[in-house]
């Protein structure tokens, strides 16, 4: 999760489509308001990783601005917040802090930030306490993680570095102990024109914002236009199916017409959520194809089909994130018939394509 959250790793390959439309051709500079709609404003905060920024979005709502998403918690970030609440905000008001979910670069400094306005943090259920409930700062490996690692065929000399995923307390202020809880189709409580749109296999319960009537949806990591979005089988929830979940959610987005303007987590606004729903759809079609032909020959783990979709040399907290990656790919296809897997004698997870997959 910690680090570049989730959205670094095979997020890099898919490129500008030209059939996008990007009204914007540059990100703000640093603390630059951008105007969208004069109730919406866009600003970007940085961060130290591959994956350079995070986009945040003030929203206009009665009494004042809503903030959405807030950068992870650094003193650059926390001083270009000061210096927008010295500045272009401080005869304004801020009523509300919305997460979009609770990887650390979109709610880091939301507890720094509510604390500071003395106003709610609106997220969904899942989100806030599954980052309640995720461990920091382990010095050992727990057993389960290593079972889970060991069945994905992962080095056990590597193993340590595994922890990599638990090492983000710095990058979040304290979060706040209260929440307003917020629900799929909901209208949001601060402003009823924005609905919330669930979206899922990024993170558990993530909360995209519609308006029909401005033609607006900030995405989030839900819909993003040069990278396709992380979707892990994480060691915190080993069973689970998350590209199910994920494509699933794809096809609720492919329902947003093609003249909305899309705010996304990262990278520049763009109309044509349709078009980009479409090409990230293919792009898990050709990562199916690529993982059933590398297995047709032979079994592989987990493990060694990070190579196959990921040659590139990775590091320790980008292998995490193929791994993941791979295992979700992994687990579709296995629940849907298209591949079988077999425990072998080293407790590895071998799988292999079903004759009916290598027919085709």
């Amino acid at each position: 999760m910690s680090k570049t959250e989730a959205a670094s790793l095979p997020v890099r390959d898919v490129a500008y489509d030209a059939s996008l439309f990007y009204p914007y051709g540059h990100p703000p500079g640093r603390g630059e308001l951008v105007e969208i709609t004069p109730d919406i404003k866009w600003l970007r905060m940085p961060m130290p990783y591959a994956l350079d920024h995070v986009n945040v979005y003030l929203v206009r709502v009665p009494g004042g601005w809503m903030i959405v998403d807030t950068g992870l918690n650094s003193p650059v970030t926390r001083g270009i917040w000061e210096e927008l609440c010295d500045g272009p905000l401080r005869k304004e008001k801020v009523v509300g802090v919305h997460c979009t979910h609770y990887h650390v670069d979109h709610l880091g400094l939301a507890g720094y930030l509510t604390e500071r306005w003395r106003v709610p943090l609106f997220m969904t259920y899942e989100e806030y306490y599954t980052l309640r409930g995720w461990p920091e700062g382990l010095d050992a490996v727990p057993w389960q993680h290593a079972e889970f690692f060991q069945r994905a065929g992962f080095p056990r000399e590597l193993l340590a570095q595994t922890l990599v995923m638990f090492e983000f307390g710095w990058e979040i202020a304290p979060l706040p102990l209260s929440f307003v809880r917020l629900q799929e189709r909901d209208s949001h409580p601060l402003n009823g024109e924005w609905q919330v749109m669930v979206g899922r296999g990024h993170s558990p319960e993530h909360a995209m914002l519609f308006s029909k009537r401005k033609k607006v949806l900030i995405s989030g990591d839900q819909l993003l236009p040069t990278i396709s979005t992380n979707v892990s089988v994480s060691v915190m929830n080993p069973e689970d199916d998350p590209l199910s979940h994920w494509l699933a959610s794809l096809e609720r987005l492919a329902a947003i017409p093609d003249d909305v303007l899309v705010l996304p987590g990262h990278g520049l606004p763009f109309y044509g959520a349709r078009r980009r729903v479409a090409e990230l759809q293919a792009h898990h079609r050709q990562r199916f194809q690529m993982i059933m032909d590398a297995c047709a020959e032979r079994e592989l783990s987990a493990y060694e089909l990070v190579k196959v979709l990921y040659p590139a040399p990775l590091g320790d907290f980008d292998l995490q994130l193929a791994l993941g990656e791979c295992l979700a790919h992994l687990r579709y296809l296995a629940r849907r018939g298209r591949l079988e897997n077999r425990l072998d004698g080293e407790g590895v997870n071998r799988y292999r394509s079903t004759p009916l997959t290598i027919k085709r």
